[in-house]
């Protein structure tokens, strides 16, 4: 690959994107998942790894080096249905951040009202909340977006929420599954979802949590953070004052697992852990032992109750 066309593909963030801070503190490198058939756009554009880097001022984590927008922008839109498929929105057991969400959103709203779910995919969980709803809908993915308007009947907008240009004060609720992560400037998004969201609605958000235990002891082999389109990391701390700064003034917190839970996902958990942090204090070698030799052992560490969703008004 040319020098010229890496550096228009992959550009270097210099200041922290919630705050503007320059007082920035580098983590550790993360290596990218490149096997994944979904990545190989990464691949491409060499984007095999990236600095993680931490906002003194703001304790907001990021990715130092991330792909230009624009290359971001075509592989949402180009998404398929592989992509749409991986997110397993139709699984109940996989999506507990969709029943949670659910729960608390008809507790909040019995009657229904309008909501608005950005980065809704094929609108699963806007066809779960049941009667009562007007379900509108943002979407990048042409594909993903046709099939939520056509099987659910969701008013959709290919795109994003900046460009949709929704009124003032229009919904009741909006909701951010698996979104921020994806965005190099997610603060932008928060403040919009204030605007058209009514006097007393509420924001709620999906997300993974980089402060939870399970992140820390992971480091630079959390799953989350080798996968190449995901670009920020809030902890608790740094989301709320994200969304405090965006105009909100009650903010919620609820942790959660993501994904299928049972005996393999938390010994495999657990084995990857003791991996990586055994490699660290006595070197690659140690991976020679039996119990690190199961696929398992040499994945990324996986998702162990490391994400959380945050309900905001």
């Amino acid at each position: 690959m040319s020098e010229e066309k890496e550096t228009v593909a992959i550009i270097r963030i210099r200041a922290c994107p919630c705050c503007e801070s320059e007082q920035l503190r580098a983590r550790y490198e993360v290596r990218h998942v490149e096997d994944d058939p979904l990545f190989a756009w990464a691949r491409q554009v060499d984007y095999s790894c990236a600095p993680i880097l931490h906002c003194r001022n703001c304790g907001f984590v990021f990715k130092g080096t991330q792909p230009a927008p624009e290359l971001l922008e075509r592989h949402y839109a180009e998404s398929g249905s592989d992509y749409q498929q991986r997110l397993a929105e139709d699984d109940p057991a996989f999506r507990s951040d969709y029943r949670h969400a659910r729960l608390f959103l008809q507790e909040k709203f019995p009657k229904g009202g309008s909501i608005l779910d950005v980065g809704c995919s094929r609108g699963f969980f806007l066809q779960s909340l049941g009667e009562g709803w007007q379900l509108y809908g943002v979407e990048p993915s042409r594909s993903a977006a046709d099939y939520a308007a056509q099987q659910h009947g969701i008013r959709v907008h290919v795109g994003g929420l900046l460009s949709a240009s929704f009124a003032d004060n229009l919904f009741d609720a909006v909701t951010l599954f698996d979104v921020v992560e994806h965005l190099p400037e997610p603060t932008r998004l928060l403040v919009e979802a204030r605007r058209v969201l009514k006097p007393g609605g509420w924001l709620v958000i999906g997300t993974g949590n980089c402060e939870a235990l399970a992140a820390r002891l992971a480091g630079s082999q959390w799953a989350y953070m080798a996968i190449p389109d995901h670009l920020s990391f809030f902890g608790r701390r740094s989301l709320r004052r994200a969304l405090v700064s965006a105009g909100f003034s009650r903010v919620l917190f609820r942790g959660l697992h993501h994904g299928s839970l049972g005996y393999p996902v938390w010994t495999g958990w657990l084995r990857a852990v003791i991996r990586y942090r055994a490699i660290g204090l006595f070197g690659p070698g140690i991976t020679r032992l039996p119990v690190f030799r199961s696929k398992a052992g040499q994945l990324p560490v996986p998702y162990f109750w490391d994400h959380f969703l945050s309900m905001a008004s």
